[in-house]
């Protein structure tokens, strides 16, 4: 099938496939470039997410695409956990700066821009670089598969489908997925009656208990919050308004559970560099994290409560099913 006649007026579900992989596959393209032309770490972000928008179009369309075996889920995503260690980093480094330097103590600030430059200095033996990894085999092949697979794209038969008749079917798995994760139960006691009860009015340390046991629960549904976001965002013209609030609530969980993990990898990499007690050295980096996270946990525990009221999945499920504009 020729590449021209998917690009325009898309209707088929072919069609946005096709545009799907199309996009992101360019955007990973484009910001490859700027990372070899540019110091910001802002591309690294931006190549990262066009990997993760692209990994999940091929986990949606896979019953629709024929593709190589080299461009796949298992491949971008290898590919994208190794460019996210060096984003990571820059995470640790921009929030330090932008969100807690600011207001530390010149004493603080000082340890700190010590152990900042430090790391810096050794940052190449952590991980490798993010151009280095664009450099290698793998990605190089992936690049030229995917190149070659938009000039000359391979369908199902199902491809030729109106999108609007397989709407439901490609939506409500992702949704699922999403709404089956166990961390919609942490900082909860089930009730004899199994109703689920929100733990209210919890202190400092029994949150930073639950965070750092259920921490990867909740990292697991941010990273699924991700997925069914992508997914519902190519749709939205097949929608009413109403639609656009979902989106707009997985975003916002997605803001907060990355906030929340954000302060989790910082206080890793603190304990990494100055040890366990680091506390000691930064009472009060210490106690402005500690802060950061208590808010976190209020704005989580108001979107866990939406989600978990009596009728907020199956209103989710019923527009999905009902509200398509055909």
């Amino acid at each position: 099938m020729s590449s021209s006649t998917l690009n325009n007026n898309p209707t088929t579900i072919g069609d946005y496939a096709y545009g799907a992989i199309s996009k992101h596959s360019h955007k990973i393209f484009k910001y490859e470039k700027k990372i070899f032309q540019e110091n910001d770490p802002e591309n690294l972000h931006q190549i990262r997410v066009a990997m993760r928008r692209l990994r999940s179009s091929l986990l949606s369309f896979d019953r629709v695409l024929i593709l190589p075996s080299i461009i796949c889920d298992r491949t971008v995503g290898k590919i994208a956990r190794i460019l996210g260690q060096e984003r990571d980093a820059d995470i640790i480094n921009i929030n330090l700066e932008t969100k807690f330097k600011p207001n530390l103590p010149r004493e603080e600030e000082k340890f700190l821009s010590k152990l900042e430059e430090e790391f810096n200095q050794k940052k190449h033996l952590h991980f490798p670089s993010s151009k280095y990894i664009l450099k290698g085999k793998k990605y190089l092949k992936l690049k030229q598969a995917l190149l070659d697979w938009l000039d000359s794209p391979e369908l199902n038969k199902i491809s030729a489908l109106k999108t609007e008749k397989l709407l439901p079917d490609l939506l409500l798995p992702q949704i699922a997925s999403f709404s089956l994760q166990s961390a919609w139960l942490t900082g909860t006691e089930l009730e004899n009656n199994h109703e689920i009860k929100l733990q209210y009015n919890l202190t400092d340390t029994e949150i930073k208990e639950i965070l750092n046991q259920e921490g990867k629960y909740l990292h697991q549904l941010r990273k699924q919050a991700k997925k069914v976001r992508y997914q519902l965002e190519l749709f939205t013209d097949f929608y009413p308004p109403k639609y656009q609030e979902y989106i707009s609530f997985v975003k916002q969980l997605q803001t907060v559970l990355g906030n929340i993990q954000d302060n989790l990898c910082l206080m890793s990499y603190l304990s990494d560099l100055v040890g366990k007690k680091w506390e000691k050295n930064l009472p009060q980096l210490s106690l402005l994290i500690k802060e950061d996270q208590e808010r976190q946990w209020r704005e989580w525990q108001k979107l866990q409560s939406i989600f978990l009221s009596p009728n907020y999945l199956s209103h989710w499920r019923e527009v999905i099913i009902k509200f398509i504009n055909i």
